[in-house]
């Protein structure tokens, strides 16, 4: 994620004053933790996760930028190994792409979400992954709104028949928000949410719900890699275990590693396992079965 819960991220006017790689996209607007992210991978293609977060910390205090990268999983994994999207070169891949600049909404058009959407496209290509099995929503005229209903398909879409061994990536590029936690699972009183196009008359999508469409669909031995371009970010999948690059955790001579999510809340994970027995019992079988495997992300 591109910034803790509580922080707001920079949409940049311009990003030609990152350090980016040749063809690493359009230029022109763009969102600060995404091009954070390109120009340290740009600097240093075979880094480590904990330099890669640093690195981004780095990067946007160099651009008075406030926001600080967080990383969420959900399970205890080394900072010092290699960052990768793509578990092996065999790796079955699929990923999804959400862009929205909100046009013609004022208050809350952006400008540089579309042109996230490139920058990431190329460099997950370049990565590997299979542009056939790649999805894109944005709202620029030419592809998928990203309504909320289109936004939650896409999502089941990713996820659909993923095996052990496969790799999975999603971008997120848009508004982040946070709404009155609705069944108390929250320390901090407040869902972090997802802004889709039609958030003012569907609403937005919870922290809640991608935990139980994205993460716990998924089968042991998948790795799937989320990158949150939006605001109010930092826990929005809900993940037991985090690491926020901020001063006091990149310079305190303790070993770089993640740590509890203190914030986690386990009767989340058996709320969404009742609701999938409920599926079971109604002949959901298969999307109750996978549902109870707590994956790999």
């Amino acid at each position: 994620s591109g910034c803790k819960d509580e922080q707001t991220s920079a949409d940049v006017g311009n990003v030609s004053s990152f350090t980016l790689p040749a063809n690493a996209g359009p230029g022109g607007a763009g969102g600060a933790c995404t091009n954070a992210m390109m120009e340290a991978l740009g600097r240093n293609p075979n880094t480590t996760w904990k330099d890669l977060l640093a690195d981004m910390r780095v990067i946007l205090q160099t651009k008075k930028f406030t926001q600080v990268p967080q990383l969420s999983a959900s399970k205890e994994m080394s900072l010092s190994s290699q960052f990768q999207i793509k578990k092996s070169p065999q790796s079955r891949t699929k990923a999804l792409f959400i862009g929205i600049n909100y046009v013609g909404h004022n208050p809350g058009q952006l400008n540089g979400c579309h042109n996230d959407v490139e920058t990431m496209k190329r460099y997950v290509l370049k990565s590997g992954y299979d542009e056939s099995n790649m999805k894109i929503l944005m709202d620029d005229g030419h592809h998928t709104q990203p309504t909320k209903a289109e936004i939650i398909k896409a999502i089941k879409w990713l996820v659909q028949g993923a095996q052990d061994g496969d790799s999975l990536f999603l971008h997120y590029s848009g508004h982040g928000g946070q709404l009155k936690d609705d069944n108390g699972d929250e320390a901090d009183g407040y869902d972090e949410t997802m802004v889709p196009l039609d958030y003012q008359s569907a609403g937005q999508i919870r922290d809640d719900d991608l935990l139980k469409e994205l993460v716990l669909p998924l089968p042991q031995g998948v790795l799937l890699t989320v990158v949150m371009d939006c605001c109010h970010s930092g826990s929005i999948l809900d993940l037991p275990y985090e690491f926020t690059a901020n001063d006091a955790n990149l310079t305190s001579g303790t070993p770089i590693q993640l740590k509890p999510n203190q914030n986690f809340d386990a009767q989340v994970l058996m709320r969404v396992a009742m609701e999938l027995f409920k599926a079971y019992q109604a002949g959901g079988l298969q999307a109750a079965l996978q549902g109870l495997k707590m994956g790999q992300v």
